[in-house]
């Protein structure tokens, strides 16, 4: 089966009204099909899910790409590790004012020179896919805050966003705006079972994203976990998600549900005793727990505002769009482009008086300035967390 992936490319009114001129019940459906798709499908996919054969689903294609309903979006493949020449390479840095910004930008957050290999991954993704510079800095900045900044990295989620058909900014800021969704969840789920200096793994998302489709609590998983302690003595994923899948199938969805049972007899663990989280621990996660709410609470009057003022929503992406030309640009650059990026920040200023708001509405305000309620400024205690810490001693 021909491994083609198919993506809409056009939609709404205009797509239906070729559709009706198409007049073909199979390219309809592989159409509906494929729009349902994140990014597209491949044929095989539309024909094992549509239940068409194999030779139907090509003429559909065929049909759909003729009427320019659908493009052809299949990856090409990554360049062989032969390489580029030497000579390429330096040209490509020299003569490409955008190539050249992405290498300063790849440098400014790596911190080193790029060697010969990181450039030749670099400019194969840059070369072979043809997504924006503004994407590939928003996809490198992503890549950095993860701590995963490598080329191999940006090449992997690089052929990953094209797949995804993330090949334009506002695209790319959207997909990276619910990513930080899932990892403020994720980063909650970690604190609650007693991890707080990183962000989930792969697997470990995936666990939290299905226990987030089941409607698990934070009051529920803290009761999943003091269980798995008992009954694995330490923190085994595969245990906790056991556990909550089998309260699941039992019909329970709080913590009062578990108890009553297990006082009726109907769950064999006893109650545990409460796991003891050392005073710094607590503190530490009442900290993260306060800038996730401040920070749910930004993002909801910012989505507010969009609603509300399409100047606000045009001024927002401007300025997004212009932060990461701004980020690539040579230093000799920047001073000018500040002052520019200065007339975005003064427009929102305006709206935001218009809209009767005060110019901080959408500033953060942590507790302590010094360390933005982090509890550490670098690897040393701020001064919030020790009196926090003495004011504890003092209680107990």
């Amino acid at each position: 089966m021909d491994e083609q992936k198919l993506r809409c490319s056009k939609q709404g009114r205009e797509a239906m009204a070729a559709l009706a001129q198409l007049r073909d019940g199979d390219a309809a459906l592989l159409y509906a099909y494929a729009a349902s798709c994140d990014g597209g499908c491949t044929l095989a996919q539309a024909a094992q899910n549509l239940d068409m054969a194999p030779e139907q689903v090509k003429r559909a294609s065929q049909l759909l790409l003729v009427y320019g309903l659908a493009a052809n979006h299949t990856a090409p493949s990554p360049r062989s590790e032969t390489g580029y020449p030497a000579a390429e390479l330096a040209q490509a840095r020299a003569g490409d004012a955008a190539f050249s910004g992405l290498c300063d930008y790849f440098e400014a957050n790596l911190g080193r020179i790029l060697n010969r290999r990181e450039l030749e991954t670099l400019l194969n993704v840059y070369q072979t896919l043809g997504l924006p510079p503004e994407v590939l800095t928003l996809l490198m900045g992503d890549c950095a805050q993860r701590g995963r900044l490598t080329a191999r990295e940006v090449e992997k989620q690089a052929y990953r966003w094209y797949d995804l058909g993330l090949d334009n900014y506002d695209r790319a800021a959207s997909y990276l705006a619910r990513q930080r969704e899932r990892q403020t969840r994720g980063a909650k789920v970690l604190s609650i079972l007693g991890v707080h200096d990183r962000l989930p793994g792969d697997s470990e998302q995936k666990y939290i994203d299905k226990w987030e489709e089941m409607g698990v609590t934070d009051e529920l998983l803290r009761l999943a976990y003091d269980r798995t302690l008992l009954g694995a003595g330490r923190l085994s994923w595969p245990y906790l998600h056991k556990i909550l899948c089998s309260w699941r199938e039992q019909g329970f969805r709080t913590v009062r549900d578990v108890e009553t049972a297990s006082a009726g007899g109907r769950v064999r663990q006893g109650q545990p005793a409460p796991v003891q989280e050392s005073a710094e621990t607590v503190i530490l996660r009442k900290m993260q727990e306060k800038r996730q709410q401040r920070g749910l609470v930004l993002e909801q009057r910012r989505e507010e505002l969009r609603q509300q003022s399409a100047a606000f929503a045009e001024n927002e992406s401007a300025m997004r769009l212009f932060a990461s030309k701004m980020a690539r640009a040579k230093p000799s650059e920047k001073a000018k482009m500040a002052l520019e990026y200065q007339g975005y920040v003064g427009r929102q200023q305006d709206i935001l008086r218009q809209l009767g708001k005060p110019e901080d509405w959408l500033r953060d305000k942590p507790d302590c300035p010094l360390c933005g309620d982090r509890g550490y400024v670098g690897t040393r205690k701020c001064r919030c967390l020790e009196q926090a810490l003495e004011a504890q001693k003092v209680t107990v």
